[in-house]
């Protein structure tokens, strides 16, 4: 991969993970964009020293070589990890005028993506069954209209979001930390699968470890990214409610999935909801806000199959209703509902509860 002086400046500017965003922008102005990068700072070692600290400034003087930006261009290119700057002509144009942009974004996979058609899908790590089941067939139904899914990598509906749009390979997955320490350490695989089929997006250099306050900060990336955000699941002080918060600070369409009363991975949705922000009970409203024509599926059904789906669509049922109200027996049930969940249509709870989808 070859760089401009301006995007090999910021690689090694960005290197410096103690410094804050507003020094670095600084800096870049200052000491990266004109001359020697080592004379500049010497010439701004007042500034340096004052805001940012004398052994700082010994750092970035002992640093400004050659030698030490060839470690840093080996070491993306071992891990197979691209930087792209906002210098970069590939750098996405939604995130260019956004509020405190990322100054560099280190991608694993397919770039082209970030520039397409892309749409944020996101959730509580702790979310029902019917909130799994609804991510992964709205990520399914979106990718295969052909717009790009964004999401973070976390398990529960991050998960179903990517496992709904992986074989498309419409999926970008924006990481908390670096990716030589991706969290949870059980998704690292699914982070190499992202990253063959899709694409593995952070603002951090790979070493950065993932840190709490880190999840919220790069929440404002999937916002910026989309074209709109639909949250599936949320409790009232559910960090994906940060996502919501920068998409309407962004002026993109929030979507929510609305819940019946004192369900408590619900909570946050139907605030969302009271708010203003889009009720969304079916796939189409999203098409529909977004002004894309859905190529819609057709699943068809026997009549025993619609027959029980039909019930089920009249609000969340135990089996053993269900098949009181079918006049079969429960063990009769179990073919046409394990077809159901596999066509995606209906979803089953703890206790053997079912949903439509």
């Amino acid at each position: 991969m070859k760089y401009t002086k301006e995007e090999l400046s910021l690689i090694w500017l960005d290197s410096f993970l103690g410094l804050e965003y507003r020094h670095k922008e600084y800096l870049f102005d200052k000491i990266c964009s004109t001359g020697r990068i080592s004379e500049n700072i010497v010439k701004n070692q007042s500034y340096i020293k004052e805001n940012i600290g004398e052994k700082e400034y010994e750092t970035l003087l002992n640093s400004a070589k050659e030698e030490y930006l060839d470690y840093l261009l080996n070491g993306l290119e071992k891990r197979k990890v691209v930087a792209i700057t906002k210098y970069s002509k590939n750098y996405p144009n939604k995130l260019k005028n956004l509020p405190l942009a990322p100054l560099i974004l280190y991608a694993k996979g397919n770039i082209s993506l970030l520039n397409e058609k892309s749409f944020a899908i996101v959730g509580s790590r702790r979310s029902l069954p019917y909130s799994v089941a609804v991510a992964e067939k709205y990520a399914e139904a979106l990718s295969k209209n052909g717009v790009v899914l964004i999401t973070g990598i976390a398990e529960g509906v991050d998960e179903s979001v990517i496992k709904g749009s992986i074989n498309s390979g419409k999926i970008i997955s924006a990481v908390a930390g670096g990716f030589d320490k991706i969290y949870p350490a059980k998704n690292t695989p699914l982070a190499e699968e992202v990253a063959k089929n899709g694409l593995l997006i952070s603002e951090h250099p790979p070493e950065v470890l993932s840190r709490n306050f880190l999840f919220p900060v790069r929440n404002r990336i999937i916002a910026g990214l989309s074209d709109g955000v639909l949250v599936v699941s949320a409790g009232v002080k559910s960090g994906t409610l940060y996502t919501a918060e920068y998409a309407e600070e962004y002026s993109k369409p929030v979507f929510a999935i609305p819940y019946t009363p004192n369900i408590e991975s619900g909570l946050g949705t139907n605030a969302l909801i009271k708010k203003g922000a889009y009720l969304c009970d079916t796939v189409s409203d999203i098409f529909e806000v977004l002004g894309i024509e859905e190529n819609k599926t057709v699943i068809n059904l026997t009549k025993e199959e619609q027959a029980v789906l039909d019930i089920i669509k009249e609000g969340e049922i135990h089996i053993e209703k269900l098949a009181k109200a079918l006049n079969k027996q429960v063990y009769e049930l179990m073919p046409t509902l394990s077809i159901l969940e596999i066509k995606k249509l209906v979803t089953k709870s703890m206790g053997n509860v079912y949903s439509a989808v």
